[in-house]
């Protein structure tokens, strides 16, 4: 009696206060506290029907909806997600409309093989966040049936199905979105972002062979691009453009020199697994992220703030590479960690290497070397790996033989000399217990060495 007591002390307002805050689902649980804390429930502005929903439990829902609409109670977020439409007898598009009718602000909306009916949605002057998951856009005839909405500010598409015609009017009535998410959608050969007028954050991962992609955007500040681009990556007019991630994707040293020196505020930008880059101007930049296979030049790159490099070796090294890498490492004023994949081993040529140096030996934070081989000595390899770089922690990850030749090679180096610069071996620390197995794959080991150069 007590407990009930001091609930029922809190206003009604309070209540109903704390409840917008809870989820749905939380909110519901917390209604059996007394009758005002149903009453909240009853009024929650946040909805969320997440599967698995069947027989029962749709009926509860189409119930809910149902109060909703013959209260008017205000909806501010509605989700509704399930696994297979076409196991579903109740009516999904009445519950999408009692939502749009009830002033719906943001709308998140996954059920497998439902055909949306996208520009009924966005006709709603409320509607500022839309979020579609695995869903086909239902076709429009293409006439003034299709009006713009402009106050939505953020849309995101995943896993849609769509065509081109599709997708260039569905951005066209959105001129004012702020930010724009489409994942892994498919139909289409070509995503053009043309007259966008407010935005700024542009997020595409794609697998589709897609023949252009076109961003012509003033006021864009955040991109990121991940998909195997078979045709053209055309930017343009993006001075604004703060940060630039992109995969996969075949750009020259000349588009990239463009898009830098075109976009002075480009601070931020990554580089994954794009063909054909030879040299980096960084000049502007304040971070820089690279995973390839190649080795590039980095040009003014003292003032760079943070520098990561991931590079995977899948050929036979000579000299040269080791140096290519000292060079780079070399040119910026911190590297905190620098991530090397190694599928084939082969000799050094260490008098070459050292005739190469020119430059002082970069020191880095962390140095992570995965070896991949299953079996086999190499007597020069680590020594050219250490006169690239000097570490202060070294993470191998490699088969057990490959390792305990690391082991008794850096006992042997521990007192050794290399161009004047001595080092010791500090400490040895297990960096995880025991052996990582694979079934496609030997065993591995993975320990990590701290170094005092």
């Amino acid at each position: 009696m007590m407990e009930r007591a001091t609930i029922d002390i809190l206003p009604e307002c309070l209540i109903e206060k704390i409840a917008s805050y809870l989820s749905f689902k939380d909110a519901a649980k917390m209604s059996i506290l007394s009758k005002t804390w149903l009453r909240s429930w009853f009024t929650h502005p946040n909805i969320e029907f997440k599967y698995p929903y069947s027989g029962r439990n749709l009926e509860l829902v189409d119930t809910i909806m149902d109060r909703y609409r013959d209260r008017k109670i205000p909806i501010d977020k509605f989700e509704l997600s399930y696994s297979d439409f076409s196991l579903i007898s109740q009516p999904i598009d009445k519950w999408l409309d009692i939502a749009l009718q009830n002033g719906v602000k943001y709308l998140f909306f996954e059920v497998h093989n439902f055909s949306l009916p996208i520009f009924i949605i966005l006709a709603a002057k409320s509607l500022t966040e839309l979020v579609v998951d695995w869903c086909t856009l239902m076709p429009v005839s293409f006439s003034s049936d299709v009006t713009n909405c402009n106050s939505l500010r953020k849309l995101s598409l995943t896993h849609v199905k769509l065509d081109e015609n599709m997708l260039q009017t569905l951005l066209n009535c959105c001129p004012l979105i702020v930010s724009f998410i489409f994942y892994y959608c498919w139909g289409f050969k070509k995503i053009e972002l043309l007259n966008l007028q407010k935005i700024k954050s542009v997020s595409i991962k794609s697998r589709e062979q897609n023949e252009l992609i076109k961003i012509q955007a003033p006021t864009l500040e955040h991109l990121t691009y991940d998909g195997y681009l078979w045709g053209k990556l055309d930017i343009v007019e993006c001075q604004n453009l703060k940060s630039l991630d992109i995969s996969y994707v075949r750009i020259s040293d000349e588009f990239l020199q463009n898009l830098i020196s075109g976009s002075q505020s480009l601070k931020d930008l990554k580089i994954r697994n794009c063909e054909d880059i030879e040299e980096i101007d960084s000049s502007n930049l304040e971070s820089l992220e690279y995973m390839g296979y190649k080795i590039p030049k980095l040009k003014i790159a003292r003032q760079l703030k943070h520098l990561k490099i991931n590079l995977q070796c899948f050929s036979s090294l000579k000299a040269a590479w080791f140096c290519n890498l000292r060079k780079l490492l070399s040119n910026s004023i911190s590297c905190p960690e620098i991530s090397l994949d190694f599928s084939k081993w082969n000799e050094i040529n260490l008098t070459d290497l050292q005739l190469h140096h020119g430059v002082a030996t970069p020191k880095v934070d962390v140095l992570n070397v995965n070896c991949t081989w299953r079996k086999g000595e190499c007597p020069t390899f680590l020594d050219a790996l250490l006169l690239s770089c000097h570490p202060r922690r070294l993470n191998i990850r490699s088969t057990s033989a490959t390792f305990k030749y690391f082991i008794n090679r850096l006992i042997y180096m521990k007192n050794m000399s290399f161009d004047d610069n001595s080092w010791h071996l500090a400490e040895l620390q297990l960096n995880r217990e025991g052996l990582s197995i694979r079934p496609d794959m030997p065993y591995y080991i993975e320990y990590s060495f701290l170094l005092d150069w």
